[in-house]
């Protein structure tokens, strides 16, 4: 399986190095997109996570203000 991904990159990296310069921009481009997005879905899955952890535990009211307060006094930031 490792071998097939390992071709699969080498050929990838063989398509590239043919593009104009302008193109291989482009690509960078579209492989930040690709990461950024990758990282905005696990941002995305952590919300849903924690909105249903927070439903879940019936504290789902709370504002962000309320979180930051409860966090404060917590830690004795009266």
């Amino acid at each position: 399986m490792a071998q097939i991904v390992k071709w699969k990159e080498e050929v990838i990296l063989e398509k590239l190095r043919r593009l104009s310069p302008e193109r291989k921009k482009e690509v960078l481009d579209f492989l930040e997109f690709l990461e950024f997005r990758e990282g905005a879905m696990k941002w995305l899955e952590f919300d849903e996570w924690a909105t249903n952890l927070a439903k879940e535990k019936g504290f789902h009211h709370l504002t962000e203000e309320d979180v930051a307060r409860i966090v404060s006094d917590f830690r004795g930031g009266k």
